[in-house]
This record gives C-alpha cells, sequence and structure tokens, in this order.
C-alpha cells in the first residue's frame, strides 16, 4: 500500500509544480509583454514592425523564463523522490 501512496503523493507533488508553472507563465508572459511593450515605444520612435518585434521578444522572453522554471521545478521534484 505505501507504493501506491508514494505514487499518489509524487503525482500531486508534479500536478502541482504544473499548476504553479501555469500560474508563473501567465504571469512572466504578462510582465513580457508589458515591459516589451515599453521597450519598444523607448527604443522604436518609428512605428510600424520594429515595435512589434521587440514587443514579441519581450513576451517570448516572459515565456522562455517560465518554461525554464517549471522545468528545473519539475527536475528537482524527480530528484527527489528517487
Amino acid at each position: 500500500m505505501s507504493t501506491s501512496q508514494s505514487s499518489s503523493s509524487s503525482e500531486n507533488a508534479i500536478s502541482n509544480i504544473i499548476k504553479q508553472g501555469t500560474e508563473r507563465g501567465a504571469m512572466y508572459v504578462s510582465a513580457g509583454l508589458v515591459i516589451g511593450g515599453l521597450a519598444s515605444i523607448v527604443l522604436a520612435r518609428g512605428g510600424g514592425g520594429s515595435r512589434k518585434a521587440i514587443t514579441a521578444f519581450g513576451t517570448g522572453v516572459g515565456m522562455g523564463a517560465a518554461w525554464t522554471r517549471c522545468s528545473i521545478d519539475i527536475e528537482e521534484a524527480v530528484k527527489g523522490m528517487k
């Protein structure tokens, strides 16, 4: 019985990490969008495609940061289960 409880506990741990990663992802993507938008206003005065590119870059950086953090949290949890 302890094996089923152990696997249930580990499934809950991974599920909680993914849930936190999703919440963190929304926050990081939003922050990247805002920071990228502000940077595009300062850096690209002409407007057009360059503002969109800078804003998209900021959003991508936020998404990448959230993905990396979630991946690291999952790896640490898996190492702790061994």
